[in-house]
């Protein structure tokens, strides 16, 4: 009976042995070690690319082909094992163990390590996530300068590399600052025996007094055994200016402030904006101008907005064309560098005789920083997608709205310290008060005409292709109270479409508006349709009156403007007329004169497109299509409006179609702004009120300013705002 229980004792034990072996079960004295190789985040984009946006490194980026773990136990004894992936299994005895994590290239070059201690446990499967760290170790760096143009000979580069970190491992110090200086007619650097690491290249171009002229800042990865090689472009300006740094607190509310794209003043100062950190990161920030760091106060709260003003010292050309780049350098806390933000600033000057001088511009990123207000609903968020710039409007007190931006239909509302009743440079930033989405009868509407009470307490808005008009109620502050939709033929209200002309009374009460079908002009009052939601009472005028018997055709109605003493002034340029309509408020009732169907001596008025208006001289300025401009006048407060001058346009005004009055608070100089062509016009008037003087701001390849496509322009104190159209940007300029 032996033998049987024998072998059955045998069986027993080799299914047993079996069945350990499939339920991972391991023998007495050995444990398992599950591994994860975590490779830096800051590295993870690199592998395999050609290189970062402004990141120099090895031309061939890297690519890991396998990962190396060497474990040495605490008696000598050593086990290596070569994962083609980041993860594996490994069976060792039970004890302590060193591990040595090493990420290899094809070439067998160690690119990523980690070293770190662990012990197994009989029987037991340790998970083991290692956070590899770039391997410490020697690289090289060769750097090709690319400047503008050529710089002097006496000229010499100052090159200075500073660490700023061991990916994966933020403990590790690094070397000391390198710092060197070389002729500028050298093409390049080489520098060799580097530590591995992210480093802060700064190049200053400096002249013979050692001022900086211009300079460049980019990073550069440095991996062992390995040579980084990159271009620094270098922008010269041409002529070349000075410029000096200082560093005041800005006094906007940083959590409302937005990031204007880009500005520059000649000889004024500029404010550069910082966008906030992705996801809420924490940033170290360091800015570079020419290369140079910059030292100054800094808003660490939000990490938005540091208050560095740029001033551009005089320059005497009768035209130039001025570039100036700022950089910074954006470090994650505790790790490497994380992003490079480039700001690159342009401005154009032209004649002296009247000049636009590009402030800033914001496009549909505007919508996606802090506001002040909520909007109704869940529309105050933008979209994150660029869309036109269809319309803007403003008033005295700096309230700026913009229809669409990131969306058809949006409407923005945006403050600037930039009024006519302040003095606050134009220079400084805008602040976002809240985004609305217009939505009426369910169905989301396009509204491209805009406009903002005096008084700043109500917004209108329609739409050119529609038969709707929508007004805001505001509080002092901007913030929205409510919101009336109006019709055609609801509620009381009359027969209307296609809105070309939006304009509120001196004393924001009554609200005009200029329709297309038919052709006539709606009087509201503002407090009454607000009030009750409907409309009471509506005076209108009808334009086919002005004529016996009817056009059989569209007037093709363009532009309305109200002017003092209850004049308003309109244009079409299907059938080309310019009408002055007279309201009276004590009779509630419209009178016209008979249109004019020329200028001045008969002159052809050119498909008349927009109205300014000069309160001081009394002058109405119609601008035509086919480079033509009016004025108008009256001889005395009783007397009717007539043709004065007019005047024949540069071919560059031609196919202009808006049109814009400023006055220069420093110096009360006039001009007429011109948009809506191939760029800006400027129009300098005389003391009389007539054209002295014409210059033309063209549109620049990359059309920082959207001025290639303006729709329309609006004045806000000594600067014009004015709608990008296409390029989907709300540009700002100054005229002096």
């Amino acid at each position: 009976m032996k033998k049987p229980i024998m072998i059955q004792t045998v069986v027993l034990l080799a299914v047993t042995l079996l069945l350990a072996c499939q339920l991972g079960m391991m023998p007495h004295g050995m444990g398992k070690i599950r591994v994860q190789c975590v490779v830096p985040d800051e590295l993870t984009g690199l592998a395999g690319k050609t290189g970062a946006k402004g990141l120099i490194g090895p031309p061939s980026g890297y690519r890991l082909a396998s990962y190396r773990l060497t474990f040495t136990a605490d008696n000598g004894e050593v086990v290596t094992k070569t994962l083609s992936r980041g993860s594996g299994e490994v069976t060792l005895k039970v004890g302590g163990w060193t591990c040595l994590a090493e990420g290899l290239t094809a070439d067998g070059v160690v690119i990523v390590e980690k070293t770190l201690h662990i012990s197994t446990e009989p029987g037991k499967t340790l998970d083991l996530a290692i956070p590899l760290h770039l391997a410490k170790g020697k690289g090289s760096l060769q750097i090709a300068f690319s400047p503008s143009q050529a710089p002097s000979a006496e000229w010499k580069y100052a090159v200075s590399l500073v660490y700023r970190g061991l990916p994966g491992d933020s403990s590790f110090q690094g070397p000391q600052e390198f710092s060197t200086e070389i002729p500028a007619t050298e093409t390049g650097l080489s520098v060799a025996d580097l530590d591995s690491g992210y480093y802060s290249l700064a190049i200053q171009l400096k002249d013979t007094t050692s001022a900086t002229i211009a300079g460049t800042t980019t990073t550069v990865l440095v991996l062992p055994g390995q040579s980084s090689t990159g271009e620094c472009h270098i922008a010269l300006s041409d002529p070349s200016v000075t410029i000096s740094v200082a560093a005041p607190n800005l006094e906007l509310s940083v959590d409302a402030a937005i990031a204007a794209d880009r500005y520059l003043n000649r000889n004024k100062a500029m404010a550069v904006p910082l966008a906030l950190g992705q996801n809420g990161s924490d940033l170290s920030i360091d800015w570079y101008l020419n290369g140079a760091k910059l030292e100054g106060n800094q808003r660490d709260i939000s990490q938005n907005l540091p208050g560095f003003r740029i001033v551009l010292g005089e320059n005497d050309a009768p035209t130039m064309q001025t570039t100036m780049k700022m950089e910074a350098l954006l470090t994650e806390v505790g790790s490497g560098l994380s992003n490079v933000l480039s700001h690159t600033s342009s401005i154009s000057a032209g004649p002296a005789s009247g000049t636009a001088e590009w402030i800033q511009s914001i496009d549909y990123h505007a919508a996606m920083s802090p506001s002040l207000f909520t909007a109704t609903g869940a529309s105050n968020t933008g979209t994150g997608i660029q869309e036109n710039a269809k319309w803007v409007a403003t008033n005295a007190g700096g309230l700026i709205a913009v229809a669409g931006l990131d969306k058809n239909s949006a409407i923005h509302l945006f403050y600037s310290p930039c009024g006519a009743d302040l003095s606050v440079p134009s220079s400084a930033g805008w602040l976002r008060l809240w985004r609305d989405k217009v939505v009426v009868d369910k169905n989301e509407r396009s509204p491209d005409r805009v406009s903002i009470s005096p008084d700043g307490s109500f917004i209108a808005l329609g739409a050119s292709t529609s038969n709707w008009f929508r007004i805001y109620a505001l509080n002092g502050a901007g913030e929205i109270l409510s919101t009336t939709d109006i019709v055609s033929t609801k509620n009381g209200a009359p027969t209307f479409e296609n809105i070309k002309a939006i304009q509120f009374s001196a004393d924001s009460g009554r609200l005009f508006i200029l329709a297309n079908a038919p052709e006539k002009i709606l009087m509201f009052n503002v407090q009454d349709v607000v009030s009750d939601g409907e409309v009471q009472d509506v005076h209108e005028f009808s334009f086919a009156g002005c004529f016996d018997p009817p056009p059989s055709s569209s007037l093709g109605m363009e532009d309305m403007i109200l002017l003092p003493d209850g004049w308003i002034a309109a244009c079409s340029s299907n059938i080309a007329r310019v009408f002055f309509v007279h309201y009276s408020e004590a009779e509630g009732q419209f009178s016209a004169d008979p249109p004019f169907a020329g200028g001045a001596n008969n002159e052809s008025l050119g498909d008349p497109k927009s109205i300014a208006f000069d309160e001081e001289s009394g002058l109405c300025y119609v601008l035509g299509y086919s480079k033509k401009l009016h004025i108008f006048s009256k001889a005395d407060a009783s007397s009717s409006y007539t043709p004065l001058a007019t005047w024949s346009l540069l071919d560059e005004f031609d196919k202009a179609r808006s049109l814009a009055f400023v006055e220069n608070r420093e110096s009360g100089a006039k001009y007429l702004v011109v948009g809506g062509g191939a760029g800006l016009g400027i129009v300098a008037l005389a003391p009389s009120g007539q054209p002295s003087a014409f210059s033309f701001l063209d549109s620049p390849v990359e059309d920082y300013s959207g001025i290639g496509s303006i729709a329309n322009l609006a004045r806000l104190g000594g600067s014009v705002v004015a709608s990008g159209g296409s390029s989907g940007l709300v540009a700002m300029f100054d005229i002096w």
